[in-house]
């Protein structure tokens, strides 16, 4: 069958309002190009108006155009299958659940990561506000080596916030035998106060982490004296190193 046969067979029924689907937009779009479908077409409608005025038009059967669609062997469309309902329908619900839980859980976390940042941020900026703090209490007195140790050198290192103080030697002799290095400070009571007793290394260096005495609050001068080696209560040896506080 030609195409333009099968155009003619549609219409019948076009005639009776029939065609639907691709059939009725295909055979509107090729009815202004065809003139044996519009005089077929015409004469059906006529012969369809004459019917209608004795007897009431009434709408044609659902399975009319499949039925003569099959009587002139034009193919039949068959009406689209059921769309079957999904095995688990509540899966796509579940999933939607799990997407929103997980979006609100990804945006709390990301609002307390935010949190921590800030925070740890502030205690970076605190602890290194206090280090400088530290830093700016901290101060340094040079001591310089007397007639017994001309070659000794030392730096006393301390706070008088906290009276901690660090003395960091050298150049210093080993003491003789039953004799130690004892370190004073003399506050403004002019008082030596003793801060520890130490023995220097092979090569004369010394690493001592001085006792907290009140003196080291205000000190005005520390000293190394060449004491007994359990140390003394007051200096007896001669002075080796000496400094004032600037």
């Amino acid at each position: 069958m030609s195409a333009e046969d099968r155009y003619l067979e549609l219409v019948p029924l076009a005639a009776l309002d029939a065609l639907d689907g691709d059939d009725a937009v295909e055979f509107r779009r090729h009815l202004p190009t065809c003139q044996a479908c519009r005089a077929e077409l015409e004469a059906f409608e006529r012969a369809s108006a004459r019917i209608g005025v004795d007897v009431a038009r009434v709408a044609p059967p659902p399975d009319l155009r499949q039925r003569m669609l099959a009587a002139v062997g034009a193919p039949v469309a068959q009406p689209p299958a059921a769309r079957r309902p999904p095995a688990f329908p509540w899966l796509g619900t579940l999933a939607a659940a799990a997407a929103l839980v997980l979006g609100v859980g990804l945006l709390a976390t990301r609002h307390q990561l935010q949190r921590e940042r800030a925070r740890a941020q502030t205690l970076a900026a605190e602890a290194e506000r206090a280090q400088r703090e530290v830093v700016d209490l901290q101060q340094l007195t040079r001591l310089a080596g007397l007639q017994p140790a001309p070659g000794a050198r030392a730096r006393v290192i301390w706070n008088p916030a906290t009276r901690e103080a660090v003395l960091i030697a050298s150049g210093l002799q080993a003491p003789p035998p039953g004799k130690a290095y004892e370190v004073w400070v003399i506050g403004e009571a002019k008082q030596p106060a003793p801060a520890g007793v130490f023995e220097p290394a092979a090569d004369g260096t010394a690493l001592v982490h001085l006792p907290r005495v009140e003196e080291t609050a205000r000190p005005r001068t520390f000293a190394v004296t060449l004491e007994p080696a359990a140390g003394s209560a007051a200096p007896t040896g001669e002075m080796v190193l000496a400094g004032a506080v600037s």
